[in-house]
């Protein structure tokens, strides 16, 4: 053990040691007991004794500590004086470490830590760790790394930082040596070779330039450089009357083993003579550490047994005692028992009271809360309503004359024009409904599933189809492979799967150019009808940075490279996965390279579906027999209106047109209709109320709800009133069309 080691645990005493259940704590409290004065010191009184104790602990006087500090460490709690019970028990604590009872220097080392962890003490805390760091030291150099090691996290700014902190990592860089680590040895002394030189190092930079200087002797030996190690020793030793006899002695090690390397043996034998002289000195030292070791642990033995001795004497006196007075005491203790279960029972009364007003306060707040959630979510819920229906509307004018401008072939010279303008509408659109369906899936009703047989080789040729713009203008390759052995018919919920495929197929689409995109599909699984399909949609695109994958599943998060401005997303795509994914019982997983591409997959329970199933409820779209139909349209926008007469004229059907519910019952008294297709949001009279007074005298015209608006409940909200189906705007002319034959 070192000076420097010792260093600062003395100009540092700020530890303090808890109850103690050690064997020794128990010889001390006894000790106390003993020899317990009369009077108690004050403040000043205790801080002068302090620096006595100090004094004789530098003397090597452990015996008197061992034999006063107990005392007045009780004195220190009585006064609540903090201070000075941190530097009386850290006085304790290194006289264990000097007289080798590394045992009980880490009960006190260690109750003292928890109790400056308790204060907050960061200082107090970080010198604990020295002082376990320096317990051990010698025995165990490994732990005791550990312990400065765990000093130096809390990275500790005080007035004493820069001393403190070159402390810890010059023995850091001590034990690394012994432990013949040569690049975390490195590490440490790269830590203090210029802090020798800092102002506060001022009165002890000679024993710091010996000490540290001995340091990389010892590296220059484990790197194999026997003459600088002896250089590097010598400088050491100039310094020799300001280190302490440990330095000295592992100096001359250094010399002989580097003088052995050489084979200057003539140097070597000059050096072990004086080696062996300071080693006997050594031992002449540690016969009378023992010696005091051994008169300690007899003293300690005493007062061991007059405590003992002292309380069987008490055990004798109190047998004699009399009968009348043991009674005395019994009733006395009986009654003070009665008083306290009787305010034991009334401070439990005041504590229920107390705990069933505050119950009653706290569920007042909550319902109060709660009422708040709620009309929170009716307006959040209210307000996407009438967002989704003030986008839809213009949004379908937008959709629908673009795609009636493409198949007018008096337009074909506009062909591209009107390709980009239809592609623009569809992203807004898709950004409408990224944006409600975040709130439907995070709803009771988005959980819902609504299972039907579908034929998934069509359903993934339709998705590939939306994105062929898309795609041709950004020069994609892109491929399908479906597993021959999925079975041609699938029962499940058919459009939350394509709303999961197509989101990352627009993903896909969006951030690859020039490269190739893959959807594929792979039978894990077929027990029965059920069975566990592997999806996987793989682009050759940009990528997803390491900086943003993490963030990458919360929602508004763009799925872009930040430094790449070209595209953007609305940032919904994938949480709107995630959520459906997760009512569909799976999960999506990413796996992506940056600049080189994204794969995202995930792996679905499915069941096979009925083939005939699927025949039947796709309906045959014999568009001729349309032809001739009359069909009114309501809808108070008249570019909605003439949206739909397009549609209607390109397949040779008449029309006429109200631009409110109660024109359109006027109309539908006085004449018939093949058709009605009714917006619901107009004046004077909505499309609901409409459909009943309609439904008073004509049940049989089929009424088709042509909307922008979102309904959280069809079947309470419009089919009960008489509508037959719902069409949400903008809407492809098949669906239309679809229909229309289904009412025939």
């Amino acid at each position: 053990m070192t000076k420097v080691l010792y260093f600062v645990t003395f100009f540092l005493v700020l530890f303090k040691v808890s109850n103690s259940t050690a064997q020794y704590s128990d010889d001390l409290d006894a000790y106390a007991q003993v020899h317990e004065q009369t009077s108690n010191f004050n403040q000043k009184e205790l801080d002068s004794i302090t620096k006595i104790m100090l004094t004789y602990f530098n003397d090597g006087v452990y015996e008197k500590i061992l034999q006063e500090t107990p005392e007045l460490i009780r004195n220190a709690k009585e006064i609540d004086s903090y201070e000075t019970e941190l530097k009386l028990r850290n006085l304790l604590g290194n006289s264990f470490v000097r007289l080798d009872d590394l045992e009980r220097a880490d009960v006190f080392f260690s109750q003292a830590l928890e109790l400056a962890k308790k204060k907050n003490d960061t200082l107090g805390i970080v010198t604990m760790y020295v002082n376990l760091g320096n317990t051990y030291f010698t025995e165990d150099r490994v732990k005791a790394a550990a312990y400065f090691r765990k000093g130096l996290d809390y990275n500790y700014k005080g007035n004493k930082s820069v001393e403190l902190n070159f402390i810890i990592n010059h023995n850091l860089a001590e034990l690394y040596v012994g432990l013949e680590n040569v690049e975390l040895t490195k590490h440490f002394l790269s830590k203090i070779e210029d802090q020798i030189y800092l102002k506060e190092m001022d009165g002890r930079r000679k024993t710091f330039i010996a000490t540290t200087t001995y340091i990389k002797a010892g590296l220059a030996l484990l790197e194999n450089k026997p003459q600088e190690s002896i250089d590097l020793t010598l400088e050491s030793l100039k310094y020799q009357k300001y280190i302490d006899e440990n330095y000295k002695f592992g100096n001359y090690k250094h010399l002989m083993a580097g003088y052995e390397a050489i084979k200057d043996y003539k140097k070597l034998n000059e050096v072990h003579k004086v080696y062996d002289s300071l080693k006997d000195l050594r031992n002449e030292k540690e016969t009378v550490k023992q010696q005091q070791i051994a008169r300690v642990e007899l003293h300690l033995d005493n007062v061991v047994q007059d405590l003992r001795e002292s309380q069987l004497e008490n055990q004798l006196v109190t047998q004699k005692a009399s009968v009348g007075k043991m009674l005395l005491l019994f009733f006395i203790v009986v009654a003070a028992l009665l008083l306290l279960v009787a305010i034991l029972l009334l401070k439990a009364k005041n504590k229920r009271d107390r705990l069933v007003k505050g119950l009653i306060l706290k569920n007042k707040q909550y319902l109060e809360a709660k009422e708040k959630s709620e009309e929170l979510a009716n307006s959040n819920t209210r307000f996407l309503s009438t967002i989704s229906h003030e986008l839809r509307t213009p949004l379908y004018g937008i959709v629908g004359l673009s795609a009636t401008f493409l198949k007018d072939p008096r337009l074909a010279d506009f062909k591209s024009e009107f390709k980009s303008l239809k592609f623009s509408a569809d992203y807004l659109l898709a950004l409408v409904n990224d944006v409600l369906h975040i709130n439907k899936f995070s709803s009771k009703e988005g959980h819902r599933l609504t299972e039907v047989h579908f034929n998934l080789s069509i359903l993934l040729k339709n998705i590939i189809q939306t994105f062929t713009f898309l795609n041709e203008k950004h020069n994609n390759i892109v491929t399908k492979s479906l597993d021959p052995g999925v079975p041609v018919a699938l029962y499940g919920d058919k459009i939350k799967i394509s709303q999961v495929l197509m989101n990352l197929m627009s993903n896909a689409s969006k951030f690859t150019e020039d490269g190739f995109i893959s959807l594929t599909v792979i039978k894990k699984e077929h027990k029965g009808n059920n069975l566990k399909l592997y999806f996987e949609v793989k682009d050759s695109g940009k990528g997803i940075h390491p900086d943003h994958q993490k963030g990458i599943f919360e929602e508004f998060t763009q799925v872009k490279d930040s430094y790449d401005e070209d595209v953007a997303g609305t940032g919904l795509g994938l949480p709107i996965v995630n959520k459906i994914l997760s009512i569909l019982g799976s999960s999506l997983k990413m796996n992506s390279i940056y600049n080189k591409g994204t794969t995202f997959s995930f792996t679905l329970d499915i069941k096979e579906g009925c083939l005939e199933a699927i025949n039947k409820e796709a309906p045959s779209i014999d568009v001729k027999s349309l032809e001739g139909k009359k069909v009114l349209i309501v809808d108070d926008n008249k570019i909605n209106q003439l949206v739909t007469q397009k549609v209607l004229e390109q397949h040779d059907m008449m029309h006429r047109t109200a631009s409110n519910g109660k024109e359109a019952v006027d109309m539908v008294e006085k004449e018939s209709f093949d058709f009605i297709l009714m917006d619901i949001n107009m004046p004077v009279m909505n499309g609901i109320e409409a459909t009943r007074r309609i439904r008073e005298f004509d049940v049989e015209t089929p009424i088709i709800a042509l909307t922008a608006t979102n309904f959280v409940d069809p079947e309470k909200e419009v089919y009960r009133h008489g509508v037959n189906s719902i069409i949400v705007k903008p809407y492809d002319t098949e669906h239309l069309l679809q229909a229309l034959l289904r009412e025939m």
